[in-house]
Order: structure tokens, then sequence, then C-alpha cells
């Protein structure tokens, strides 16, 4: 057999193994989403076993063209995570007859764990996250050694390792327990959903209905991108998803490279906060706050906030540089796109019905909707699948689990050593120390934390470690609950759209073949509004639909009046271009109505009736003058 050969064998037998593995986790989740999940320990171990294990199958793991050398190294690997899965699975029930004992196998099998998850995760998400691991887990080597306040008795290898490996406190722990339960099935969802052709209805049928109005291909970049993020759950993969369409097409009707790749990372970061879907990390939030349900509906009005403050910025960026629509010409037959894919979003619709109105469990919900996916692919006409590739989209889908259980199961590592040494309260009450009882001062100290952790790793493992260490703190001085979980979710977020490290701005820059570090900013500034509205939500809970339907409904409206005087400010045009005091005062004003109380409000809406009062004059003036020339 010849090399050739041999590559082409060895590619065969890893596609194969990946379909295996990849439809067997796949259908685990599935089943278990209608029918219940193991017991805790059980079950993760599944779920990070069969993760790992289509991990050296999924990515180029190891430096060789040849496909047939490629093969040895990751049947290693997986017949190495296969016996520490057996063997963990096996001992779980007498788990709890060998509290503080651990074999020399058992420390051969966790050290052998904790290496291949720290490595793949590097792999995947970059060195931040497992390189906190790495310090975590010597910090707890090295307690007795460290300054006091920080200090610690020291724990063993054999004791760290019993911790990791045994029972539900280590890598096993709540976050990859979130991951397995409610995550993996709603990954599942969103991967064939995708692959079945939803996501291009959602471009067509937006381009259909706004393609034609001022700015339209970037107002179809906003609303397609937060449509396409209830599925995707990720910043970049709703970048590279939506932006190879809408990208070149913004930058057809006359806006800048840069700004077209900014439109595209805002409205792509901002799929994250768009339920149902709304990421990993939503679902994580969910075991904190303990309903999904509440979650969902406490999203809304942000979202929704973030996306029309972008609409508008877009908006008055095409007036300010007489950007038209497109041709009409040029537009899909939104009759025809409905009539050709109404049938792929009914699922979607299911999932929300399901979820809000039923008020099904997520699981459930998730299950009844991939069934009824999985019906339309194998009886729709115009969209109609084999049952052999229909399997092959649920054995894909997988793959989109394998970051979110490695993430998890890392951050789990970190979580769980920061609760057996202390070190998670001690952190708690520096913090509070730190801003002095002020709690504008600890958010803001929690804004910087977060956008740091969140450039280095996804959002999910940020927020778990940031409701783990901080959270707490933010209810100490008053913060509402689930304020102070949404504004560590937001601002982990938006550090994929803040420099220097935007890493889903970089990837709307390649698209663009513009700068990445400009887009990064204009990026940054078209989400400004995802940076004010956890500091107004944690002041005035209203936004999250926390109070009566009259608080609720005042704060939405000034919020929005707000929003409008916000975009104006930051492109500083309404009615002409604003000078620098005219839009210190707008941005003022703007601040003041979406804070909570009369006086601001009234505050604010003279300052914007002013503003916009003296344009608008002006622009009146300036138009009778050019008439009279």
């Amino acid at each position: 057999m010849n090399s050739e050969q041999e590559t082409t064998k060895g590619l065969d037998i890893r596609k194969t193994l990946f379909m295996i593995i990849g439809l067997a986790l796949a259908l685990f989740h599935i089943y278990t989403s209608f029918f219940g999940a193991l017991p805790s320990y059980q079950h993760r171990i599944i779920h990070l076993t069969l993760s790992i294990m289509l991990v050296p199958l999924s990515y180029d793991l190891f430096r060789t063209k040849n496909a047939a050398l490629k093969l040895l190294p990751t049947m290693v690997v997986m017949g190495a995570m296969l016996v520490i899965g057996i063997y963990a699975y096996s001992i779980a029930d007498d788990m709890w007859k060998q509290s503080g004992t651990m074999s020399d196998f058992d420390m051969v099998l966790a050290t052998v764990l904790v290496i291949l998850l720290l490595l793949f995760t590097i792999k995947l998400v970059g060195f931040a996250m497992p390189l906190i691991a790495v310090i975590s887990i010597v910090y707890a080597f090295l307690g007795p050694y460290l300054p006091r306040g920080i200090a610690h008795r020291g724990y063993s290898w054999a004791r760290i390792t019993e911790l990791l490996f045994k029972g539900t406190n280590g890598i096993f722990g709540t976050p990859l327990g979130v991951s397995s339960i409610y995550v993996s099935i709603f990954v599942i969802f969103a991967g064939i959903l995708e692959a079945s052709g939803a996501g291009e209805v959602f471009i067509k049928l937006t381009q259909a209905l706004l393609g034609g109005f001022r700015g339209g291909p970037a107002k179809v970049a906003v609303v397609a991108s937060s449509l396409f993020g209830t599925i995707s759950g990720s910043a970049v993969a709703n970048v590279v998803g939506t932006g190879a369409f809408t990208i070149p097409l913004m930058k057809r009707s006359g806006f800048s490279p840069e700004f077209a790749g900014a439109v595209e990372t805002a409205a792509s970061s901002g799929g994250q906060l768009m339920p149902p879907v709304m990421g990993a990390a939503a679902f994580i939030m969910a075991d904190y706050i303990g309903s999904y349900q509440q979650i969902v509906l406490s999203a809304v009005i942000p979202a929704l906030l973030f996306y029309i403050a972008l609409f508008m910025m877009i908006d008055l960026e095409s007036v300010k540089n007489g950007l038209l629509g497109q041709a009409r010409s040029d537009l899909p037959d939104w009759k025809k796109v409905i009539r050709d894919g109404w049938l792929l979003i009914l699922p979607l619709i299911l999932l929300v019905y399901l979820l809000v109105g039923v008020r099904y469990s997520a699981q459930k919900s998730a299950f009844f909707s991939i069934v009824c996916l999985v019906v339309i692919m194998l009886l729709d006409p115009r969209n109609r699948k084999k049952p052999a590739e229909v399997l092959r989209l649920v054995a894909d889908s997988s793959k989109g689990m394998v970051s979110v259980a490695l993430t998890t199961g890392t951050a789990g590592i970190i979580v769980g050593i920061l609760m057996l040494t202390g070190i998670g309260y001690k952190l708690s009450s520096l913090l509070i120390t730190l801003a002095r009882g002020n709690a504008l001062l600890l958010l803001f100290l929690t804004m910087l934390t977060s956008l740091v952790l969140g450039m280095g790793m996804p959002t999910s493992a940020a927020y778990i470690l940031l409701a783990t260490l901080i959270v707490p703190a933010l209810e100490k001085l008053g913060v509402a609950k689930i304020a102070a979980h949404f504004f560590v979710f937001y601002f982990g977020i938006m550090a994929n759209v803040t420099p220097p490290v935007a890493v889903a701005a970089y990837t709307a820059a390649g698209i663009a073949k513009g700068d990445a570090m400009k887009t990064g900013f204009i990026a940054w500034k078209l989400s400004l509004a995802g940076f004010l509205l956890p500091y107004l939500f944690c002041m005035n809970p209203a936004l999250l639909g926390q109070g009566n339907p009259g608080e609720v409904a005042l704060a939405v409206a000034t919020a929005l009046i707000g929003s409008y005087g916000l975009a104006a400010a930051m492109q500083r045009y309404f009615k002409g271009r604003l000078s620098l005091w005219k839009t210190i005062v707008l941005l003022g004003g703007s601040v003041c109505l979406v804070m909570p109380g009369s006086k601001t409000d009234l505050a604010g809406i003279f300052c914007l009736l002013l503003i916009f009062g003296l344009q608008i004059v002006a622009f009146k003036r300036n138009k009778t003058v050019n008439k009279a020339i």
C-alpha cells in the first residue's frame, strides 16, 4: 500500500470514528433530555469522555500531513480516555467508601485526565484559561509558603487529584454539569438548525425586508446577526456565518471596510444577548438563578435595546454619508423566501413557544424542537434530506459541544481549588474592601476584570469564574442577584469588541480586508449601549423586567429615547454635524434618561430637546440660505 492509499485509509477511519462517537454523544444527550439524566457523576463522565475523544478527530493536533501517521496518537488518546471513562463510571457508586484514599492507579488516571484536558483546552481556546488552572493547582501546593492573607494549609497531589477526579467538586463539578445537561442539547439543536439552511433563510428574509432602506445592507447585518445569534451562540461563528454575505454587501453600498466589519462584529457579539438560546453562559447562569425561563424573559429588553441603539447608529451613519439601500431588483422576494423556507424557521418558533408559553423545561423544549426539525428535513419536499445525511448532521452537531465541555471541565479545576483553599471567599471580601463598600466602584472593577478575562477565554468560562468570585460581593453591596449575574455575563460578551484583543473584530476585519485595530475601535463605539446597559439594570432592575408593568414600561420608554440620543452623540450627527459641547450635553442627557428616577428623566429630556431643537433650527436656516443662493 503506497503512502497516498495509507493517507486515504487513515482519513476514512478518522471520519468513521468521528461519525460513531459524534453520533453517540449527540444521541446520548437527545435521549437523556427527554427521558432524564443519569446520576450527576456518571452523566458528566460520559459527556466529557466522548467530548475529549472527539478532539483529535475534529482538530489538527499532530503536525504531519499523513493521515495514517496521525491515526496512531489519535487512537492512543482515545484509548486512554476510554479507560478513564469506563473506570470512573465503574467506581461511581462506591466513591463514598473511598473518600480520602487515592490508589496509584487512581492518581495516574487523574493526572492523565488533567493533562489531556489542559492541553486540548489550549488547542481549542488558547492559553489564558489553562494557565489560570495551572496557577490554581500550584497555589494549592504552595499554600503554607505564601504571604499571610492568601496562605493556606497546602495540599498533596493525592488530595488535589481526588478533588478533581472523584466526585462533583472538581472537573466533574457544576460547570460541566450545566454543559452536559442544558448546553449540550441546545448546541445540538443549533448545529442541526444551522446545517439545515435556516441561517440562510434568516439572511434572505432580512435582506428582502430591510435591504432597500438607506444603509440597508448594514441593517440586514444587524437583524440577520441577531437572528443567527439565537442559534449559534458564538460571536466569532456568527461573524463567519453571516459576515461572509453581509460584509461584502455593505462595502458595495458605500460603507468603509472597517465600518462594515465593525457593524458585523457588534451585531454578532450581541447575538449572545438575544433569547432564546444566548450561548452556553446563559444556561450556566440559569443554574445559579434557578430558572432558564426567567433568564430568557429578563434578557429580552436589554437585548432589544442593544440592537435598537446599534440600528440607530447605522441609520445616522447612513444619513450622514448619504448611503442608499439596494436596488429593488437585487432584493430577494420575501414571499418566495417564506414560501420556500418557513418550515425551517418553525422549530425555532416551537422552541420559544415551549419555553415561554407552555413553560416546558429547557431540555424537553429543545428535544421536541429537534424532533420537529428532523421530521421537516426528512419530509419537506423543498429541503428534503436522506436519513443518512440527517444522521451525519446530528453527528456533526456534537462538534460544537467539544469546546464547551472542555472549557467547563477546566473551569471546574479552577472553581474546585478556589473552594478547597478558601481563596474564593477571600477574594470576594478583598474586592469589597478595595471598593470601600461602594457598589458603583465595585461594578467598575468587575467590568475591568470581566473584560480582561473575556479577552482570553470563552464567555461561558469567564462567566463561571466571575459568578463564583465576584457576584457574591455585588450581592452583599445590594445589587439584585439576577442583575449581578447579567452584569458579568454582558461584559464577558463585550470583550469580543474591546481592543486590543477583540477576536470577533479581527475575524470581521479579515473578511472585510480592513484594518483590524480600527475595526475593533469602531465596533466598540457601536456597541457602547452594551457597556452602559449593565450599569443601568443594576441600578434599575426594571430593565430586566423586574417590577410592575408601569415601572417596566417607563424604564423601556426612557431607555429608548436615551438610546437615540446616545446614537446621535456617538455619531456626532443629527440634522448636521454636532459640535463638541452639543455632543457632551447630548451624551449626558442620554445617560440621564436611562437612569432610574423622575429627576434624571426630566434632565435628560431637557438636554435632548435643547440639542435637537438647536440642530433643527440650524438645519432649516441652512436650507433656507441654500435655496436663496
